[in-house]
């Protein structure tokens, strides 16, 4: 078990942005109740998830160099950053690909 929480937090928030995520992308694609419209908040949510996920393991990160590595976390911290990252450039695609989809939908009425 880590003693740094913020490393551990940020693993967490990283898992939980790419599963807010994937299930916007699940439940749009197979699902038969479920459109792209009612998948939208799935973006913005996964994308603060990631974003937070990458800041708090920028601080574990900080937090693990500040106590010479006696509390431990590094290389929870480090993959937090990988996952938060993968997560936060998901996110920032998919925003993109609902304004191009936003813009195509106005521009054909």
């Amino acid at each position: 078990m880590t003693r740094n929480p913020k490393a551990l937090w940020a693993f967490v928030l990283a898992l939980a942005a790419l599963g807010v995520l994937a299930g916007g992308l699940a439940a749009a694609h197979y699902s038969g109740d479920v459109g792209l419209y009612q998948a939208i908040p799935a973006i913005p949510i996964g994308l603060l998830l990631a974003f937070m996920s990458v800041r708090l393991a920028r601080r574990a990160r900080l937090e693990y160099d500040r106590s010479l590595g006696r509390i431990g976390g590094r290389a929870l911290a480090a993959a937090a950053r990988i996952l938060g990252g993968f997560a936060l450039l998901l996110a920032i695609t998919g925003l993109l690909a609902l304004g191009v989809f936003a813009v195509l939908t106005l521009a054909s009425r």
